[in-house]
This record gives structure tokens, C-alpha cells and sequence, in this order.
């Protein structure tokens, strides 16, 4: 007789996140167009989820996530005045589709995710792979120190409504892993510096932020997951969440240093 998986759930967890590395470490080795063209399907992707936390139709929600990817889409590849110009259309489109009390919440989360994919793909092709990578495995270490300290250690929860989960433990162990990881990173790579150990921690802080405000828009629209497209995860945002809030650091760090990046 077979033996049956105890958790099917957390072999499908594995196999997935095996899967989305492998990918992942691909396209951004690769860079270049396929880099462009990979984060063009993933902006689509994540519109269309936001636009599934309503009961829109079918082909609304198919049109307009393609609008978005479009937007993106020429940002990156032709304009960035038309592309601007196009986003206030296309959140001017959102508010007559979707007719709800949270607009104002999932407009800001379409920008945050707009500049945070603006940036990544700057960051990867204009500054580094090394860099890139720090960002991403920032992101990570802070998701795992949240997790382990926060189960280990417990205390306080930081916003129980939003995210039962989640303590000031969790929280603050995310920061130090990051820490320790952009310490690792800094004693095998020349192209990261000392003083990233203090932006480390910013990135780290945003990540979880990103995290939070993906839980509050979910909560508020009633649902677990932003879809089922990921086996064993749920959705792209609720893998992406992290990335989303890191990124979008790294676009304020480069708004203060309007003239260069600060890894130049």
C-alpha cells in the first residue's frame, strides 16, 4: 500500500518555491530583454489579482490588468511622460470599475507595485546583479527572521487585526537577519559596501511593510489569498508582497540621491 504525504500542502509549498527560484535565478541572470519581458507578465499578474478582490467580470479584469502591463510596458521601453500619463487615466479607469470604499488603499498598492517593478528592473540592468540579489535576499531574510523569532521568542503582536501572526520579535528579527546577510554579502562581494548594513535595515523595514499592507487590502476584501495560480502559496502578491515594499525602498533611496544611485 502507498504511503500518503502527511502535509500534500507542504510538498507543493516545496516543489513551488524550488520551481520559482530556479525561474527566478534565470531571469535575472539573463537580464536584458528577457528580464523586461519576464517583470511585463508578472505586472499583468499582479493587477489582475488586485482586480480579482472585486467580483469583476472575466474580461474587465483580463483588459484592464493587460492595461497596466502595457503602462509598464512603455515606462521601460519607449516613454516615461506617456506612461505616467497613462497611469492617471488608468486610476481614473480603476475608480469607475470597481466602485468601492477601499479605491483610495488598492490605487496606492497599484503605484507602490508600478514603481517598485520600475525600479527593479533600473536596479538589475543599470546598477548590478550583485545588488539585485542583496535586495532580494534582504527581503528573505527578514520573512525567515520574522518567522523563526517570532515563533520562537513570541511577545506582543505588532497588528493583530491585520496580521494575527506577526509579533515585534518576529519584526525585529527580520531586521538583524538582514543585517547578518548584508554582512555575508559585504565579506564576498566587493560591490557591497559597509554603510549597506544601515540601508539594510530600511529595505528590511519596507518588506515587512509591504507585507502588512497586502494583509490589510486582503482582510478588508474578505479573502485568504490573492489567488490560486501559485501551487501551495496562494498568489503572485502574496509572494511578491515583500519585494514589492523592498523595491519600492530602493525608488525612495534613489529619490534622495536624485542625481545618482547611492551604489555608484
Amino acid at each position: 500500500m502507498n504511503a500518503k504525504l502527511k502535509n500534500p500542502n507542504l510538498f507543493l509549498r516545496v516543489i513551488s518555491s524550488i520551481i520559482m527560484i530556479f525561474l527566478g535565478a534565470v531571469f535575472l541572470g539573463i537580464g536584458g530583454t528577457v528580464f523586461k519581458a519576464t517583470l511585463i507578465l508578472i505586472s499583468a499578474v499582479l493587477a489582475w489579482e488586485i482586480l480579482s478582490f472585486n467580483k469583476l467580470h472575466k474580461h474587465t479584469r483580463i483588459l484592464t490588468a493587460l492595461f497596466f502591463a502595457l503602462i509598464f510596458a512603455t515606462y521601460i521601453l519607449f516613454s516615461q511622460i506617456l506612461s505616467l500619463i497613462l497611469l492617471i487615466i488608468f486610476l481614473f479607469f480603476y475608480k469607475i470599475i470597481i466602485k468601492h470604499n477601499d479605491y483610495t488603499q488598492r490605487a496606492i498598492y497599484l503605484i507602490l507595485i508600478f514603481f517598485s517593478l520600475i525600479t527593479l528592473t533600473d536596479f538589475r540592468l543599470e546598477v548590478g546583479l550583485v545588488q539585485t540579489l542583496w535586495v532580494i535576499c534582504c527581503v528573505i531574510a527578514s520573512d525567515v527572521g520574522g518567522y523563526f523569532v517570532g515563533r520562537t521568542v513570541g511577545g506582543p503582536k505588532l497588528w493583530p487585526i491585520i496580521s494575527p501572526k506577526k509579533t515585534w520579535s518576529g519584526i525585529i528579527g527580520g531586521w538583524l537577519l538582514a543585517i547578518i546577510i548584508t554582512y555575508i554579502f559585504i565579506i564576498l562581494f566587493k560591490e557591497i559596501e559597509f554603510y549597506l548594513l544601515f540601508i539594510s535595515i530600511f529595505i528590511s523595514i519596507f518588506s515587512q511593510f509591504g507585507d502588512l499592507y497586502e494583509s490589510f487590502l486582503k482582510r478588508n476584501a474578505g479573502i485568504k489569498d490573492s489567488s490560486n495560480l501559485i501551487p501551495g502559496h496562494g498568489g503572485f502578491l502574496d509572494r511578491f508582497d515583500g519585494m514589492i515594499g523592498a523595491f519600492f525602498a530602493v525608488f525612495i533611496i534613489n529619490l534622495i540621491n536624485i542625481n545618482n544611485w547611492i551604489f555608484l
